[in-house]
């Protein structure tokens, strides 16, 4: 019996998440197609498991898709943001400057997978793109934009001959069923020599390692609680995310860990002083990749 979900599950009790997700199912290496080892069990009963040849991590068993967009993806997930906007706004300004400089123009047709409550399609409209978007649970918000937009997951949606010069995939990589899956019907509704966007967590991070030692160590209460497993089913590192879009058919491009800006004097002077060297190493929180097709 599955219970229905009136509240965010985050931070909430192993019962509480195993009554509104009672079903799981396994799940092999999508790049070595072989069942991985698991090496951990977060504070919620999610299992996390590594691939033994690629070392690509993921859920495994996992729960069901049907249940997550059910019991985590509804309006507690996709509420309004036009506040925290204003806080990412220099990143998503940084992606569409540099995805500008990489494309010749006129080519400005964009799909943003998972877009959610369409924040990143206001202000890219506002910069002259046209963009469309996806995602599992379409929101109001999104709908308000007045973009075109497609429900649920990229490898069913037919876009008839909608093709797009950029598919961005913010922070929703991580969410899929099959990443690779995905990636190649990306490539196959992106234009010739279109760009890929990816954005997603950075397994790697200096934060991240920390946290990961701390939960091997058993250091920490809610161990493993960084990999974020009630809606992560994949954690990537930057050579797995590589290997993944260039066996989509893509070709990378650039890939960093850009650190974000925030406001206020002091929080700008201390970030200058650890951005560099975090960039410079590869260690910050976000992996943002571009990738060209072939």
């Amino acid at each position: 019996m599955i219970v229905a979900v009136e509240e965010s599950l985050f931070g909430r009790s192993q019962a509480d998440v195993e009554a509104a997700l009672p079903a799981r199912e396994p799940v092999d290496c999508p790049l070595c197609h072989r069942p991985p080892c698991r090496f951990g069990v977060d504070f919620q009963g999610f299992h996390l498991a590594r691939c033994p040849t690629c070392g690509l991590q993921f859920q495994h068993p996992r729960p069901v898709f049907g249940q997550l967009v059910k019991a985590v993806y509804g309006d507690v997930y996709h509420p309004r943001d036009d506040a925290s906007v204003a806080t990412r706004r220099h990143g998503l300004e940084r992606q569409l400057d540099r995805l500008q400089a990489m494309l010749a123009a006129p080519c400005r047709a964009m799909l943003d997978v998972g877009c959610g409550a369409g924040a990143f399609i206001r202000l890219a409209s506002a910069r002259g793109w046209q963009v469309d978007g996806t995602d599992v649970v379409v929101t109001d918000w999104a709908r308000q934009t007045g973009a075109r937009l497609w429900e649920g997951q990229l490898p069913d949606i037919e876009f008839g001959t909608a093709r797009f010069d950029v598919v961005r995939f913010n922070h929703v990589l991580e969410h899929t069923l099959y990443p690779l899956d995905e990636l190649r019907r990306a490539r196959e509704v992106v234009t010739k020599r279109g760009l890929l966007l990816v954005g997603v967590p950075n397994l790697v991070s200096l934060t991240n390692s920390l946290k990961t030692w701390q939960s091997r160590l058993h250091l920490k209460i809610k161990r493993w609680r960084h990999y974020g497993a009630l809606h992560h089913l994949w954690f990537f590192t930057p050579s797995t995310l590589c290997r993944l879009v260039e066996t989509a058919g893509f070709d990378v491009v650039h890939w960093g860990t850009p650190v974000p800006e925030r406001s206020g004097l002091l929080d700008r002077w201390v970030r200058s002083l650890v951005r560099r060297p975090v960039e410079a190493l590869c260690r910050g929180d976000v992996i943002e990749l571009y990738a060209r097709a072939r």
